[in-house]
C-alpha cells in the first residue's frame, strides 16, 4: 500500500498554503512534519540563492504568495521545537 502522506512530505508547497499548515496537519506524523518542513526549507533556500544570483523563477515576485517563505518555514520549525538547517558556506 502506498504512503498517502508522501506527496505532502516530498512537495509540501504543492499541498499546503503556508508552512504553518504543515504543523497543523493531524494526518502527518511528527517525523513527516519535520521532513516536510526540511524539504520546504531546502526549496526556499535554493530559490533565494537562485534569486540572489539573478535567476528568478518564472512567477517569482508576481504576488506576495509567490515568495520563498523561508521566514515562515523557520517559524513553523521553531513552533515544533526544531531549528533551521542553514546551508553550509562554500
Amino acid at each position: 500500500m502506498a504512503n498517502k502522506t508522501a506527496p505532502k512530505v516530498d512537495q509540501p508547497a504543492e499541498h499546503f498554503e503556508r508552512p504553518k499548515d504543515v504543523v497543523k496537519d493531524e494526518r502527518l506524523s511528527e517525523q513527516d512534519k519535520k521532513n516536510a518542513l526540511d524539504t520546504w526549507e531546502q526549496d526556499a533556500r535554493q530559490l533565494l540563492t537562485a534569486s540572489n544570483e539573478g535567476m528568478p523563477g518564472p512567477a517569482e515576485g508576481v504576488q506576495g504568495a509567490n515568495t520563498h517563505r523561508l521566514d515562515e518555514v523557520v517559524k513553523a520549525k521553531e513552533k515544533m521545537g526544531e531549528t533551521p538547517n542553514p546551508k553550509p558556506s562554500h
